[in-house]
């Protein structure tokens, strides 16, 4: 059996800047490491999987590997050695993910190279105090992160109304699509709670604003728990005198002191955090996001596996984290984890990369198929995903809790 190029091959991280600025080196290293980091929390081995190409190092990008590039314009009119300008060329032609970082944007059209002028930038400010957030971007480049950044903010109105608006405003600026129950997102007549279950299930992280009152309200401890039962990331903000109690078994804590408010009011709607605990927050979410996808992507291949290992299959991950299916008489079929809600964008994107393997020569039997786990999902979008299947050829669906049948139903296949 020919091993498919995506189970050997690297991601490549592309690090561009002013030819032996030794400011782009330094930045340039600090990058790569928060990258490494990120993928550590993915689950992702960065010594077997990562290939960084730094500044004026030698190597050439791999054309059939997922690469994503960084311009560092940290002075003005930079200008590219060689090896970069090659490199940058081959990213554009490619369509490769190419991100411009500068000082600061007002200057933004001085501080890059003409190739990039066009695309859409950053600042070094935006980028996380350790690049979690630039890293974040890298991750969503490769494929390894969805690009839907969903949150989910979870907290009693009367105790952190202020501060839930004020996270609320500071997430949405950064990128993510946010949950907030005061925000207009359930239309009149639609049932509250079913909803409110259905969006917790595609969250990527879930923010708990932990007040003295928190879990004395009923709907607050079955979010913890639904949480808890999906396997969903808790960034928990302690206020001051809360204790990081084993409440959540996904749980990490942001501890708050009375000195990180504005103003004396710690509780209710006046209470506002300084800015920068603000900023610290977002940043915290972006860095968690990696390890809530590695947790909810971690617990569908295992519980995937072993159903398959009862049937005498076997599983292999390939690089863009899909999962090759191998019947006893050798014959495979495509798998792809999706984490949260499966939707029609889904499909698409599987049928394409079914498609692109199977330009490339390899076989596999039957249509590609999306696993997901159905906790927490509306009847209503179950209703949805089972009229997707009986119409879009290309691709289907299959929940967590179905994979047993449907295994058993392959085996059809093996003959």
């Amino acid at each position: 059996m020919t091993v498919p190029l995506s189970l050997t091959g690297k991601y490549q991280l592309v690090v561009l800047g002013q030819e032996g600025s030794a400011e782009v080196r330094e930045h340039a290293a600090r990058l790569v490491a928060a990258v490494r980091h990120a993928f550590d929390k993915l689950g992702v081995n960065p010594k077997k999987f990562l290939l960084d190409l730094l500044p004026d190092s030698v190597g050439s990008i791999n054309s059939k590997m997922p690469a994503v590039a960084v311009f560092l314009g940290l002075s003005p009119s930079p200008t590219l050695s060689r090896s970069d300008s090659g490199r940058l060329r081959t990213l554009l032609d490619s369509g490769c993910l190419v991100i411009p970082v500068v000082e600061s944007i007002t200057s933004f059209s001085a501080m890059v190279v003409s190739e990039v002028a066009s695309l859409n930038g950053c600042s070094l400010a935006d980028c996380g105090v350790d690049f979690e957030r630039l890293a974040a971007r890298i991750l969503e480049g490769f494929g390894l992160l969805r690009e839907k950044r969903r949150l989910f903010i979870s907290y009693r109105r009367v105790e952190s109304s202020g501060v839930a608006a004020q996270l609320y405003e500071a997430l949405d600026a950064a990128g993510f699509d946010v949950f907030l129950d005061t925000q207009g997102t359930v239309r009149p007549g639609e049932p509250f709670q079913e909803i409110l279950w259905h969006r917790l299930a595609d969250t990527d992280v879930a923010v708990l604003l932990d007040t003295p009152g928190f879990l004395a309200s009923r709907w607050t401890e079955e979010e913890l728990a639904r949480a808890n039962t999906a396997n969903i990331q808790l960034l928990q903000v302690l206020w001051p005198d809360q204790t990081d109690g084993a409440t959540a078994a996904f749980s990490t804590f942001h501890p708050l002191s009375r000195g990180d408010f504005v103003g004396p009011d710690t509780l209710g709607p006046a209470a506002q955090l300084a800015e920068s605990i603000v900023s610290e927050i977002v940043d915290e979410v972006e860095g968690l996001r990696a390890r809530a996808f590695g947790a909810r992507h971690a617990f569908l291949v295992r519980e995937f596996a072993i159903e398959a290992r009862n049937e005498g299959m076997q599983v292999l991950t390939t690089l863009e984290q899909n999962l090759v299916l191998t019947l006893p008489g050798g014959k495979r079929v495509l798998v792809m984890p999706a984490i949260g809600v499966p939707d029609a964008e889904r499909y698409e994107k599987l049928g394409r990369l079914h498609e692109r393997d199977r330009s490339e020569g390899r076989t596999y039997a039957g249509i590609p198929v999306l696993l997901y786990d159905q906790t927490g999902i509306r009847n209503r979008w179950l209703q949805h995903l089972g009229w997707l299947n009986d119409n879009i050829a290309c691709a289907r669906s299959v929940s967590i809790s179905e994979a047993r049948r449907w295994l058993n139903d392959l085996k059809g296949l093996s003959a």
